[in-house]
Parts: C-alpha cells; structure tokens; sequence
C-alpha cells in the first residue's frame, strides 16, 4: 500500500501545534516527507526545571498519548536530529563516533558512502575536506557543518493556516429570512474563494448564528464528496435553513469548512461525466432534507451467519469509504451469485416432511400452504466461530416446488428444526 504523504504531513502538523506547550518555536524538518518535529527550548528550560526535567515531562506526555517517540536534546538541529535518530537522549555520545547515518543525507550519498566502507563521522572527517566536496558535492560538508554548528540552522516556526470560515455582523438585528439567505450565498461565495486558493474541498460545512439576547444556533451540512462552490452548497444549506426556527434576531453569522479534504481536479469521463455528480448531488440533497442517519445504503460484510452479512450505514460513511478505496460494495457479487433474492430479516419456523430422519426434504408448510419438492440442491453447512457465545450450526439447502418456486431453507445441528430463511423468486 502506497504511503500518503499528505496524511502523514498533516498528522505531523497537529502533534506540531500539540507541542507548543514545550516551546513557542515549532516547526517540522526540511524534507519532502518530513518525519521530525523541532523546537526551540532556548530559555525555556528553566520553565520545566531544567533540560532534564523538560526531556522527562515530554517523554511521559507523549506516551500518555499512546505516541512512540525518540526525543533528543542539543545544541544543535543536526546534532539533536542525530542523536534522536541513535536513540540518545541528551549528550551522551560524541560526535565523531556516531554512525553516517546521523548526518541527514540522501540515499544515494549513504549507499555510496558505504561502498567506500565509511560507516561513521569520524572515518569522514579524516578524509580532505575538498575532496569529499569534489566525490560527493557540497551536501556532505553543509550537514557536518551544520551538526558542528559552523553554519547555522534555524527552525522555520510552524504558522498554522487559519480556519476556512467567513463571517458577516449585522448593523441591527435582523429577522427577515430573505436577507438571511442572501447573506449566506454571499457568505458561501467567499467561502468558495478561500477553498479554492487552498485546493481544497469540504465534506461538512457549518453555519452558526449570533443571536440577540439569545444562545447561538449552528445547523450544519454533510456531503456525501469534497466540494467548495457556493452553487453546490446554496441549495443544500438552504434546505438546512427552512427546518429550523430561529429563536431570536441574527446580530452575526459565520460559514465554516468544518472537515476539508484535498480536492480531485480529474478529468471527467466522457459519457459518466455527470453521473457520479448527480449521484452525489441526490444524496446531499436527500441528506439535508431528512437528515445522514435517514439515508443508508447496504453493505455487505464477511460475516458467516447470512442474516447478519449485509448491514446498513449512513451514505457518509459509505462515500468516505468509497473515496479512500475501501469500498465493500464489490463484496456483493460474491454473496448474490448463491444467496437468495429476499432474505428474510429473520428465520421463520416451518414443518418439513422427509423420508428418512434428518433426510432431504420432500413437502413444507409455509403460511398454512403446503409445499411439494421437485428438486433439492445442498446441504451447505454454515457455522459461527466459537468466539461468538452461541454456535450458529445450519445446513441450507435450495429447493424447488411443483409451482416453480424456489426457497431457502435451513436445518438446525443443534435440535434438527427446520426454518425458512429465503426466497429467489
């Protein structure tokens, strides 16, 4: 599985602004895919009680988190980074002698250094400085520099991008709900602008009203995929806006992209261009109108036991699911091509007829209506893990009467009573 870098930056910036509480100066490391956090504890030591206390309280605040971390303390950014990457808490190793690998180089300078058998700093910086420029370029002599403190390193403090929200304050305290309105597609609009500078879109967006004299009320829209302009969410929040009753005048009101999601400029294809956008449209609007817990959609699960195999979630779910490639939904071939049309929620008593004790049926009751088999097609056994407490044991069998109709039905091990669990007419 294919790394998400973007996931992983974004992971690394929110325990970045969890760890301003250590110092006012964070930021993450210079790399494509950076894997380090940095902090700037000058002066602020005395804070904890010292270097050592600080190291200690981090340890024990990020593992009361559930985080597994290597924390180093230097004077240095490269000396720190080295001594984290070497499991060294705090000036306890010397330089020279840690490995090459400590000095934040490619990959490519790494393996070519380790063909020429130099495995740590020191064996490097026996050799002529102008001749390790010459072999390897200027990468090698900046990052021992900068681990020496010769050339300096400054963190590039982490500037969180303010939340993607506009606001809107009233000169007096309105009531009128076409200014409401016209307000929030105004509102919406300059949302749109700030998503589209960022490259993003929203699944959730969320309106708040300060009211006069009163509690404020937030209503809020979920969609079914990203998406930031204002002539996609107009309609939605307007559909939001004629369920609620406002209890008081609006003195101010604010949109909000709640949770915001890189957004796919993909070319459309050519003749299902406007299909998944309409699907998605019909949803959100549906979604708005009724509420996520009122739209579902199936979806089937590898579960043993046929009646607990297809369960219903909210479309939200679903699409987020879809999005990130783990959509079930393909899962339903499997369980179509020998399971019936209608599977009854749940197993109804019937009383069977056989030749011989525990035998192929030959009649059934159903619904005070007698049954003759033509044909019978099983046993399929079908059992629970023991995990579950009470061991579902069944043999199914698929069978067909003088009417042409086919069923499901089913034998329990346990006590040998027949059920009827289906129907594929």
């Amino acid at each position: 599985m294919e790394d998400d870098l973007d996931a992983d930056r974004r992971m690394l910036t929110e325990l970045a602004e969890w760890s301003q509480r250590y110092s006012p100066i964070v930021g993450l490391e210079d790399a494509i895919a950076p894997t380090c956090i940095l902090l700037d504890t000058t002066g602020g030591a005395d804070c904890f009680g010292g270097e050592e206390a600080l190291l200690r309280r981090a340890r024990e605040d990020f593992k009361k988190n559930e985080w597994t971390v290597a924390i180093a303390l230097a004077d240095t950014i490269g000396m720190a980074w080295a001594q984290a990457a070497c499991g060294v808490a705090k000036h306890a190793t010397p330089q020279a002698t840690l490995p090459i690998a400590a000095l934040r180089l490619s990959v490519a300078t790494l393996a070519l250094l380790d063909q020429l058998g130099i495995e740590r700093i020191e064996q490097l910086t026996a050799l002529p400085r102008d001749e390790v420029a010459e072999r390897f370029g200027p990468e090698v002599g900046l990052r021992l520099d900068q681990m020496m403190g010769r050339v300096a390193e400054v963190i590039a403090p982490l500037h969180p991008e303010p939340e993607a929200a506009a606001s809107w304050a009233f000169d007096d305290p309105v009531e009128r709900r076409d200014i409401v309105v016209k307000v929030l597609d105004r509102l919406l609009e300059r949302l749109q602008v700030i998503l589209e500078k960022r490259h993003m879109g929203t699944r959730l967006v969320e309106c708040v009203f300060e009211l006069d004299g009163a509690e404020s009320q937030r209503l809020e829209c979920s969609l079914s995929r990203p998406a930031r302009t204002a002539g996609y969410l107009q309609p939605l929040l307007h559909l939001k806006l004629e369920q609620v009753r406002v209890a008081a005048p609006i003195r101010a009101m604010s949109v909000r992209a709640v949770v915001l999601e890189r957004f796919a400029d993909e070319q459309p294809n050519l003749f299902d261009a406007g299909s998944d956008a309409a699907l998605a449209q019909l949803l959100d609007s549906l979604t708005s109108r009724l509420g996520k817990d009122a739209v579902t959609t199936p979806r089937f699960v590898a579960d043993p036991q046929p009646e607990l195999a297809c369960r219903y979630e909210s479309t939200a779910m679903w699409t987020a699911r879809s999005a990130s490639g783990t959509d079930s939904r393909s899962e339903s071939a499997t369980f179509s091509a020998h399971r019936p049309l209608r599977l009854f929620a749940r197993p109804r008593a019937i009383q069977v007829v056989a030749l011989v004790p525990n035998g192929l049926p030959q009649r059934f009751r159903v619904a005070n209506t007698d049954h003759a088999v033509v044909g019978c097609r099983g046993p399929e056994r079908i059992e629970t893990g023991w995990w579950r407490g009470d061991d579902v044991q069944r043999d199914y069998y698929l069978v067909e009467t003088t009417d042409g109709t086919r069923w499901w039905i089913f034998q329990r091990i346990d006590d040998g009573r027949w059920f009827l669990h289906g129907c594929f007419d």
